[in-house]
């Protein structure tokens, strides 16, 4: 694919596409690094700055807070983020899309887990904290906090998206107060995370190119789990890391290597953009 001309716009996942860090052995990090997203590896790193410098646009694409992403890819040159799965968007200093979930909602929320003996993880763009012991529980509790004092070390009211048990998520969405207003996308461990229907990486990326507009150019998205899915629905060409699912290796126009094999890297030199 040597020769291609013209602005591109690339959207980047984070884990399991720029890095990737076992989940179940959070162990094997330092303490600092705990509870943030991963770092890109330097070969990763390299073709995200050739990227850029040959006059394209970067974005993160994830479902993890502003406040979760790692040091070394805040460093890169990106443009922007479509964070919280689509519900907080950035272009520059600019916030483009704004959307938490109503207060109501997650109180509303809080109480049929409680009831049913779950907690839940809070994500917020300035951090997160767990009630009930997050997606682990009350079992792991502890002196675990109730919504309120979580809310307060998450550092703001506004919650943008829920992390809890699979199960715990299925019991909210078939809730026929609750379900309607809600989304849900599976994760890792037995996880899902809920959020406001209607905020997915499709309206995040659409915001973003909707500000671009003839600044756009041809657009990419890279990804690798089932909540990438609306993001490769909005773009020209889709490609799957190696690791990816098999439902998004199926969308995917391009499926490159594995996240530990820096297929991010050789796919930007595959198709010309690094």
């Amino acid at each position: 694919m040597a020769g291609r001309t013209g602005r591109a716009t690339v959207f980047f996942d984070i884990d399991g596409t720029l890095g990737w860090n076992d989940p179940a052995c959070p162990e094997a990090l330092p303490e600092w690094e705990r509870g943030l997203s991963p770092g890109p590896s330097p070969a990763v790193a390299r073709a995200i700055r050739s990227l850029v410098a040959r006059g394209n646009l970067a974005f993160l694409c994830t479902g993890r807070s502003p406040h979760d992403v790692h040091p070394a890819l805040r460093e890169l040159p990106f443009s922007g983020m479509v964070a919280l799965s689509g519900a907080y968007v950035t272009l520059g200093g600019e916030v483009l899309r704004d959307r938490p979930m109503p207060g109501p909602l997650v109180r509303a929320a809080d109480r049929a887990l409680a009831r049913a003996g779950f907690g839940m993880v809070l994500e917020c763009v300035g951090g997160k904290a767990e009630v009930r012991g997050g997606a682990l529980g009350p079992a792991a509790a502890g002196g675990a906090l109730g919504l309120d004092e979580a809310l307060a070390q998450a550092g703001g009211n506004e919650v943008y998206k829920l992390v809890l048990p699979t199960a715990a998520a299925d019991l909210l969405l078939a809730d026929p107060a609750l379900g309607p207003e809600l989304a849900a996308s599976a994760l890792e461990l037995g996880n899902s995370e809920v959020g406001l229907a209607g905020n997915t990486k499709r309206e995040g990326v659409a915001a973003v190119l909707g500000r671009l507009g003839e600044r756009v150019g041809e657009t990419f998205a890279f990804g690798d789990s089932e909540n990438d899915l609306p993001l490769f629905s909005s773009v020209d060409v889709r490609v799957a890391m190696g690791n990816a699912t098999p439902a998004v290796k199926k969308r995917a126009d391009v499926v490159c290597g594995s996240v530990t094999d820096d297929g991010v890297a050789t796919a930007l030199a595959r198709l010309a953009l690094a």
